[in-house]
């Protein structure tokens, strides 16, 4: 591994994050928010025919393109059911191309500005960009945003080669508009909005405006509209005008500047990059903003600058907010430290990556504690199968991992090593400790989504004879007719004795907690007996 990772360090991390993050996707549930969602639409698509157009439970869903359902719908054909594993290779994939292509784009700039880059910086680069937070969790779940991230940094990186006159100019001006026509294909405005801006603002403070129409001229918006045309055609064709429109102004303009869904205010980001990035955050933040001539005086430093602040900034304007919106500056945050100066010596520097290394230290004792206290989980509110995965040998191992990567993190900075050495030791401990939590994972499971549940459910369903599911109080249990095969009937009314009348001839499944604030409703089912998954009860209505 060790002659791997100096010849090739890229390769090096992608293999440890494999080995490391692959078990996981393999055993875990997907979660009912937007994952099994997604694959409630891609079933309705399968079974209509559709292409361009979907729906939810038969209301037209319009909020994403067409490219990442249409991975999933394959997904489906190819194996012949949902296989998780293979879902979660749509985001993976992605992730590890978007590392591959970061570090191709240090090896050029290597090459170009005649800077010996160490095999170090690269090495720590792509481990720190492959576990900041919100890279390493969308990496592994299904969601469209990494497929986008992936388009943008390969358009980028077209473009940096159009600039620097690297590479055949015919096929990079052909590449170019066709990586950000897949980024807006894959999520939306913003795939094509950040490409176009930051290459504007680049050319527009190095001096070389009046270069744009060579990168962003007729060539590159006719071949966007050409294929913008076949999609919006497609889209008409099958869903009318009534979806178009939907798609092109509510979807758009609506969310941008009047948001219907996750309103937030501007200085939104401000706090999420905080989290965003962790845990290197202190120290990607610190080593972008330094000192003027830290990693600037090469073309790839100030491009990288530039597509964080200009992606930030466009971001932060728009209505409509989340936190996973800025996964596309991480990649330009984790590799700008690998082109700037060393700065091993600067306390900043170390302290920056002090910090992430004390709370892998505190985070292991606080685990430590939790096993020898063994507190009362009633009144800490935690659940009895929580507790008990919590406390098995393997996150007991999983904690002494992170005390060893921040022991190791801090040996490397009180000698005053290269900082990469400390973010490698921190980043292959979190990656080992999620490896060693992987196998107490299927115990929550029911905690996580409602495959164990609807398992038990569908069991009882044929057993009892029943026609039906009902769900109460559970979020999205539509979606769950991805695991039972038919609909299930949400009830979400005021809970009274006088609503269990409407309920009858059913599989009911409702969240424990709901019974214990009713008393109504749990007198009405005391004498029935329930199966508990996951903090919800299932129960047999004749």
């Amino acid at each position: 591994m060790k002659a791997l990772a100096r010849l090739h360090p890229a390769a090096a991390a992608i293999l440890f994050m494999s080995i490391c993050l692959v078990p996981l996707m393999a055993l875990r549930d997907i979660s009912p928010a937007n994952e099994l969602k997604y694959l409630s639409i891609v079933d309705e698509a399968l079974s209509q025919g559709h292409i361009f157009t979907f729906s939810n439970h038969g209301e037209p869903y319009a909020d994403k393109p067409p490219l990442y359902f249409w991975l999933m719908m394959l997904s489906k054909l190819v194996f012949g059911r949902h296989d998780f594993l293979a879902l979660s290779m749509l985001s993976f994939i992605p992730a590890m191309v978007t590392i591959a292509v970061m570090d191709r784009w240090l090896m050029l700039v290597s090459r170009e500005a005649s800077m010996k880059i160490p095999y170090g910086n690269r090495l720590a680069a792509a481990f720190m960009l492959g576990t900041s937070a919100m890279f390493i969790g969308t990496s592994i779940v299904l969601r469209m945003d990494m497929l986008m991230t992936m388009f943008i940094v390969l358009s980028m990186f077209t473009f940096y080669k159009m600039y620097r006159n690297t590479g055949n100019t015919a096929l990079n001006g052909l590449l170019l508009p066709v990586y950000i026509f897949l980024a807006l294909f894959s999520k939306g405005p913003v795939g094509l909005l950040v490409p176009v801006s930051a290459i504007l603002v680049f050319l527009l403070f190095s001096g070389r405006i009046r270069e744009a129409g060579r990168y962003l001229g007729f060539r590159t918006w006719g071949i966007l509209f050409l294929l913008c045309c076949l999609w919006f055609a497609g889209v008409w064709l099958e869903g009318g005008t009534a979806y178009l429109e939907n798609l092109l102004f509510h979807q758009t303009f609506g969310r941008a500047v009047d948001a219907f869904h996750h309103k937030e205010p501007v200085w939104y980001y401000l706090v999420a990059i905080w989290y965003v990035a962790a845990p290197f955050s202190l120290f990607y933040l610190y080593k972008l903003f330094s000192r003027p001539d830290n990693g600037y005086v090469t073309d790839a430093g100030r491009l990288f600058l530039t597509v964080f602040c200009v992606t930030f900034v466009m971001l932060s304007i728009f209505s409509s907010k989340l936190s996973v919106y800025l996964l596309p500056v991480l990649p330009f945050m984790a590799y700008f430290p690998a082109i700037a100066s060393d700065g091993h010596g600067n306390a900043w520097v170390r302290f920056s990556l002090a910090v992430p290394s004390v709370i892998l230290a505190l985070a292991s004792f606080a685990v430590f504690a939790f096993v020898i206290i063994s507190p009362d989980t009633v009144q800490t509110g935690i659940p009895d199968d929580v507790a008990a995965a919590m406390k098995s040998v393997n996150v007991c191992v999983a904690a002494i991992a992170l005390l060893a990567g921040a022991v190791a993190s801090f040996i490397c900075l009180f000698r005053r090593s290269s900082w990469s050495g400390s973010a490698v030791c921190i980043s292959v401990s979190l990656l080992a400790a999620v490896l060693l939590l992987t196998p107490s994972v299927p115990q929550i499971n029911g905690r996580i989504g409602y495959r164990d549940l609807c398992a038990v459910a569908r069991t009882l369903h044929d057993v009892s004879g029943v026609s039906g599911y009902t769900a109460m109080n559970i979020r999205n249990p539509e979606s769950m007719d991805v695991f039972l095969g038919q609909e299930v009937r949400p009830f979400d009314d005021d809970i009274t004795e006088s609503c269990l009348s409407d309920i009858s001839d059913t599989i009911l499944m409702v969240r424990t907690s709901t019974l214990r604030k009713h008393r109504a409703l749990e007198d009405n089912l005391s004498g029935l007996h329930g199966v508990e998954v996951g903090g919800i009860t299932v129960f047999i209505i004749k």
